[in-house]
């Protein structure tokens, strides 16, 4: 009980949290702009949670486009072939319509480390503005009140 609380503190510890900055390697990567709203998304075919909010996360990307926010997947798949074919049924399906990045070797999310998936960040300026950890019914709505609290 005591080695997996440590883990745990240990992850937390290396985690980027609410307030962090986002180290400069990772945000000339993602090639973040300067005043932008980033929400960042990291999901997996495997992840029956991702699959379940995904069509609410692409509403929020539809209804935001042409604004001063963009929404960025990172699928996770270590398979890529498995990620892309998840990718095109959710395109088919109409449920993914925003910028995905595949990360099968994890250079991407080695930098946020989160808990479990889906993990969603707000960034803006390089500043972790929220953080969310799970699925959320209604994602969409809720990633709005966050992300015009920081307009």
């Amino acid at each position: 009980m005591i080695v997996l609380l440590f883990a745990v503190t240990v992850t937390l510890l290396l985690a980027y949290q609410k307030g962090d900055r986002l180290d400069d390697v990772i945000f000339k990567k993602l090639g973040f702009e300067k005043d932008k709203i980033y929400v960042i998304d990291f999901f997996a075919s495997w992840c029956g949670s991702c699959k379940k909010e995904m069509p609410y996360l692409n509403r929020f990307a539809e209804n935001e486009k042409g604004k001063d926010i963009e929404v960025i997947g990172i699928d996770v798949d270590e398979n890529v072939e498995e990620g892309k074919a998840f990718q095109q049924a959710l395109k088919a399906k109409k449920s993914l319509q925003f910028k995905v990045l595949d990360d099968p070797k994890g250079e991407i999310i080695k930098y946020f480390d989160p808990i479990g998936m889906p993990a969603i960040y707000i960034v803006k300026n390089g500043k972790v503005e929220a953080l969310i950890l799970g699925a959320k019914d209604d994602i969409d709505k809720l990633l709005h009140e966050k992300t015009e609290a920081l307009r």
